[in-house]
């Protein structure tokens, strides 16, 4: 263990498994069951506070006062309310390490912009409608920021989620460069934490990456303002360069799932785009967006996309965001999927290979025999280890 980090349970979050959860990622959990206030209150004020013995964690320190050098961060579930309360807003901006706030259910059903709340504005990662899985997701959100150097987080545009956060290689630039896009099949909830680890990973193999966030389904997103999020992050790039050492002709745009449909969109764009990427990722593609709602992907996924708000024609906004519609994208291609993948089936990507190719293009495609839907997202798993290498490879050359 490298680390500990409190967890405060509240509403739909029992907190009974957060210590396996903590094991998993390296670190030591503390549940401290009572009023997230207090509790905050206590670590910001170096109040000391009685442990609940029948909460805490097998094997879990009992903690000093104040906030030790040990201690990552701290996962409080306040409620939907509670994310707007002043109180606990300003025990958050007193606080000297991260705080996650958790909400299992969508609090945007009860007419909470999560970003717009008041924990958000004092600092706090709010993290929401994931189900039981929200509180696994916090813990590795502070695992992953609370072991490195965090990252620079910046807007590049004007609207609610136009923001990314780049991740620098240690020593000097300039350096190579990873876009990474988020899957979630384009749904609100899921944010780009969710590619953290491999945005860690890359930077400790000398590639910077610039992990964004774009509009989503039921958060302002749907075609085409989701794709020209994902074209304006990348065409950010220019202005970041000169500022952090990048180099801008080793640029990667690399994208899981849904995510993947964005990169290779943005990757197509050829010489309507300032940027242009020098290689395309994949992982756990999807690439024919027809064949994905034919094939109920994701549910209604794709229908939710091409029929959001603001969407004039959804069969034109369906032909303009399929990547295999848009062929040949004249761009190198990196393609992995594994074959037990239970989310997106392997075929999504395997077709679209067979037709970039027949095209014109240069696709590899790495086919796993196991890993699932997220291994490829996994920063400890063969599965990324084998992409990690490849991309690389391409970029050295």
């Amino acid at each position: 263990m490298t680390g500990r980090i409190v967890v405060v349970p509240g509403p739909g979050l029992d907190g009974r498994e957060y210590a396996e959860w903590g094991r998993q990622a390296g670190l030591e959990v503390e549940l401290r069951r009572g009023d997230p206030l207090g509790v905050l209150q206590a670590l910001a004020g170096g109040v000391a506070v009685a442990d609940g013995a029948a909460g805490s964690a097998p094997g879990a320190a009992r903690s000093t006062p104040g906030a030790p050098s040990d201690l990552v961060g701290v996962i409080v579930a306040p409620g939907a309310a509670g994310l707007d309360d002043p109180a606990l807003a300003g025990a958050v901006e007193r606080l000297a390490v991260p705080v996650v706030a958790v909400e299992a259910d969508n609090v945007r059903k009860v007419g909470a912009e999560p970003g717009s709340t008041r924990l958000a504005a004092a600092g706090a990662r709010v993290l929401y409608g994931r189900g039981a899985d929200t509180g696994r997701h916090a813990v590795l959100f502070l695992a992953r920021r609370g072991r490195a150097e965090g990252p620079d987080t910046l807007a590049y545009g004007p609207e609610p989620g136009q923001e990314g956060d780049l991740w620098v290689p240690a020593g000097p630039g300039p350096h190579p460069v990873a876009v990474l896009f988020h899957g979630g099949f384009w749904y609100h909830a899921w944010e780009r934490d969710l590619m953290d680890g491999l945005a860690v990973d890359l930077a400790r193999r000398g590639i910077a990456a610039w992990n964004v966030e774009y509009r989503r389904v039921g958060a302002g997103g749907g075609w085409p303002a989701t794709g020209d999020d994902a074209g304006r992050a990348t065409e950010h790039l220019a202005a970041l360069a000169p500022v952090y050492g990048l180099d801008l002709s080793r640029v990667t745009v690399l994208g899981h799932s849904a995510g993947a449909q964005l990169a290779l969109w943005v990757a197509a764009r050829g010489r309507r785009a300032s940027v242009h990427p020098a290689l395309a990722v994949g992982l756990a593609t999807i690439g024919d967006l027809a064949a994905a709602r034919a094939g109920a992907i994701g549910g209604g996924s794709v229908t939710r996309l091409i029929t959001a708000d603001g969407v004039v024609d959804p069969e034109v906004a369906l032909a303009d965001a399929s990547p295999v519609a848009r062929l040949p994208i004249g761009v190198p291609q990196l393609l992995a999927h594994a074959v037990d993948d239970g989310v997106v089936p392997v075929s999504q990507t395997t077709r679209y290979a067979d037709a970039a190719r027949a095209a014109g293009d240069d696709v590899t495609v790495l086919e796993l025999e196991a890993g699932g839907h997220f291994d490829l997202i996994d920063p400890g798993t063969p599965a990324w280890a084998a992409v990690a290498a490849a991309i690389g490879e391409t970029l050295r050359r």
